[in-house]
């Protein structure tokens, strides 16, 4: 179980007072099936979630779980006596988050915030706790934790960049799309995508009919492929809410046919696509090991029609091919540049 984490399930079970109220975990990718079991120990416990595998986790445990794209609103209309959050990576979020919750905690409600040293916590401490204008506990080590007080009127909000907003980015000087931080790479234009969208055609010489955006992220993929194979249906996918919301207002503003759908890995979508593309998590562990590439691959499988192909691109250290072909019969590799290879795959 991520360390943090351990430590904030520690500090709650040993201190917290249960007849105070209701606790609200904020959880994102960090929260595993280990650290929701954990979570599950905490008397009235709920969870706020922008990720649908961490979703699922948590109801597996009957922990009340809202998702969205950390919408407090969406979590009901209590004021919570204590809210949790392990830190993410996006400072834009960090912010976001310490900035609802100290809204939406009671006067005297206490926010928990817990991290590495190298992940900015003493700073994201230190600016909740001057906005919070109450007391504030910390300990310190390879992990700091804070517990942190609302004071009766909390002061000025963080810079959290608009969180809850899309904004158009330009990618290149004729694709200008919507995004918006706590979307993957949401502000660039990914290298491994842009290598992949460059071969398409020589996967398929022919227009496929149906195509599915495995991981879709804010839909750059399924854009560059639809103006391949206008006649195509598209459908896109994600495990991140915000991900999702992104890439349908791009599915509307370039007229894409299709459909942008939350989905863990491509769970609950009905098969039979053409062409299958996919740039997959790496930052998740995504290697010729992992449970994780061992799912895509056989989420590939079965999402596929017989005859169809998926197109994955990975880093070139990476022998997805050798994994593959415990799925898959028909396994190649279609191109290399200095970073990235592309794999083909043919049910």
């Amino acid at each position: 179980m991520d360390q943090a984490i351990q430590q904030l399930v520690n500090a709650l079970a040993a201190r917290r007072d249960t007849t105070r109220g209701a606790v609200l975990w904020v959880a994102d990718e960090h929260v595993d099936t280990a650290a929701a079991a954990a979570i599950a120990n905490i008397p009235d416990v709920h969870a706020l979630t922008n990720r649908c595998d961490v979703a699922t986790a948590l109801s597996a445990y009957n922990i009340p779980t809202h998702l969205s794209d950390f919408d407090f609103d969406a979590a009901g209309d209590d004021a919570w006596r204590d809210v949790v959050f392990r830190v993410a990576k996006e400072k834009a979020l960090v912010h976001h988050v310490i900035n609802r919750a100290l809204e939406r905690l009671a006067p005297g409600g206490r926010l928990w915030l817990a991290g590495a040293k190298n992940e900015g916590i003493k700073t994201y401490i230190e600016k909740a706790a001057a906005r919070a204008a109450g007391s504030c506990d910390i300990e310190r080590g390879p992990i700091w934790l804070a517990q942190i007080e609302r004071g009766v009127e909390p002061g000025d909000a963080l810079p959290d960049q608009d969180y809850a907003l899309l904004r158009r980015i330009s990618l290149a000087a004729d694709l200008g799309v919507w995004s918006k931080p706590g979307v993957f790479g949401w502000q660039k234009l990914d290298a491994g995508s842009a290598f992949l969208a460059r071969h398409l055609s020589d996967v398929w010489t022919q227009a496929p009919q149906r195509v599915l955006d495995l991981g879709c992220g804010y839909g750059y993929l399924t854009l560059l492929a639809a103006r391949q194979w206008p006649q195509a249906q598209f459908v896109a996918s994600d495990n991140n809410v915000a991900a999702v919301n992104a890439c349908e207002r791009n599915l509307r503003e370039f007229s894409v046919p299709g459909e942008s759908v939350v989905a863990d890995c491509g769970a609950g979508i009905d098969g039979g696509f053409d062409a299958l593309l996919c740039n997959p998590p790496f930052h998740q562990g995504f290697d010729t090991e992992s449970e994780l590439s061992l799912r895509f691959l056989q989420a590939a499988r079965r999402l596929l029609r017989p005859g169809g192909r998926a197109l994955f691109v990975v880093n070139q250290f990476i022998a997805l091919e050798r994994r593959a072909e415990t799925v898959f019969a028909d396994v190649r590799v279609l191109a290399r540049n200095a970073s990235f290879k592309l794999v083909v795959l043919e049910r």
